[in-house]
């Protein structure tokens, strides 16, 4: 903001990898531009070209924008009055991992060579370091904290499931921990769209947010989240990557990430702002190796999954707060003595604590049922047990060969 207070005719532009990212910066810059008297511009896909033309006729000095709508606007010259003194890379990272490296190089050809290049990036791998030597000139490196203590704040836990049984142990963890905003992040739009659909289902209060969304809805996906207590976002890496809101109090890895920058992403939407955060990640014993290579460690702290009366126990203190927590209506007084008259103070209170106790157990319920469904019956068991007539021709070859000089199935086992 200095460089532009001290050169009115330059500009600056900041790259970002996602929609939600450059709209999250766009937003930011008001803050501080305001009181320059210039107005920031947010160029991405999926909102009409004409808007974003109009944003820039207004003189607009700080342009935040994706690759792609960059690119497109300066292969039709609409950019040709655009000489930013500084250009910013946020997200380096996440850039390279979205493909969009072929389209840097070519936004970087459009623009003036003296200019000052900042590049900031969660991680720096190896492909990082070189995009920053080719980029910057005589770059200098900054780490302002280690990974330890990047997550001080964030507490860690592991629980092994098996895969058929994820949706079930996603359940018990949401009802012992109750979040007050939390983030559910899987690996494809589809399970996006299945599990908040799920969820919404069992009375949670759901958002979803994957990339085959209108960028309407993806905004209006993230305002609801943010201003919403009690609520859940579904989302995928891609689309998340936008997403900064401070009082998250846990991150879900319903599915494992796919790589360990990707987990550090992840988990870093809480914990955020020297507030306390809790990562939970799901992991199948299979899922335990590739967790363990990527984070480079010999092993894992499994946590056990909450018993449903280590749930029950929970919520009944949190209902407890939640009483405590409540205002007393100027009425309640009036009310209660009217009451009296027709019954006693237990009965009163037994019915009460059933009417609002009833709305919060529903979703435990639930989850009680959906429990008992996934165990099959005895019948079922005993009807999928293998049999002798499931294996004839392992049966006929045993058989034949127990005539013969060899032993039987060792004869057998030879052959295959």
């Amino acid at each position: 903001m200095q460089l532009l207070a001290q050169h009115p005719d330059k500009t600056i532009l900041v790259i970002t990898p996602t929609r939600e990212l450059a709209l999250q910066v766009c937003e930011e810059m008001q803050k501080f531009c305001k009181y320059l008297g210039i107005t920031p511009a947010a160029i991405y896909g999926g909102e009409p070209l004409f808007k974003q033309l109009k944003r820039l006729k207004n003189d607009a000095r700080v342009l935040v924008g994706t690759p792609g709508r960059l690119l497109d606007l300066f292969k039709s010259k609409k950019l040709t009055n655009f000489s930013p003194l500084l250009v910013v890379l946020d997200e380096a990272d996440e850039m390279l991992n979205m493909g969009f490296l072929e389209d840097i190089q070519l936004i970087f050809s459009y623009l003036p060579k003296e200019r000052q290049t900042l590049l900031f990036s969660a991680t720096m791998p190896p492909k990082i370091r070189a995009i920053s030597t080719k980029f910057l000139k005589n770059p200098v490196s900054f780490d302002h904290a280690s990974d330890d203590k990047k997550h001080k704040d964030i507490e860690q836990k592991h629980y092994l499931v098996k895969d058929q049984q994820r949706k079930l142990a996603l359940l018990q963890l949401l009802q012992f921990h109750i979040p007050s905003k939390a983030i559910i992040f899987c690996n494809t739009k589809r399970l996006v769209d299945e599990l908040s659909s799920e969820l919404l289902s069992l009375g949670y209060l759901v958002s979803a947010l994957q990339g085959d969304m209108s960028q309407a809805d993806r905004q209006s996906s993230i305002e609801r989240f943010r201003k919403a207590t009690k609520m859940i976002l579904v989302a995928t890496d891609v689309a998340g990557r936008g997403i900064d809101v401070s009082d998250v109090s846990h991150v879900f890895n319903y599915e494992l990430p796919q790589s360990h920058d990707a987990y550090t992403h992840r988990i870093g939407r809480t914990g955020r702002m020297g507030s306390k955060g809790t990562a939970i990640t799901l992991l199948t014993m299979k899922q335990s190796y590739s967790f363990k290579r990527f984070l480079k460690v010999k092993d894992i702290t499994f946590s056990k999954l909450p018993t449903i009366a280590e749930i029950k126990s929970k919520q009944h203190v949190a209902f407890l707060e939640s009483l405590n927590q409540g205002t007393v209506h100027s009425d309640a007084q009036e009310i209660l003595s009217f009451l009296q008259k027709e019954m006693s103070l237990e009965e009163i209170a037994i019915k009460l604590v059933s009417q609002k106790w009833s709305k919060q157990s529903k979703v435990l319920q639930k989850q009680l049922d959906a429990s008992d469904s996934d165990k099959p019956s005895r019948k079922k068991r005993e009807r999928e047990r293998p049999g002798r007539n499931d294996f004839p021709a392992r049966r006929k070859r045993a058989r034949r060969d127990s005539f013969g000089k060899s032993k039987g199935f060792k004869k057998f086992s030879k052959r295959s």
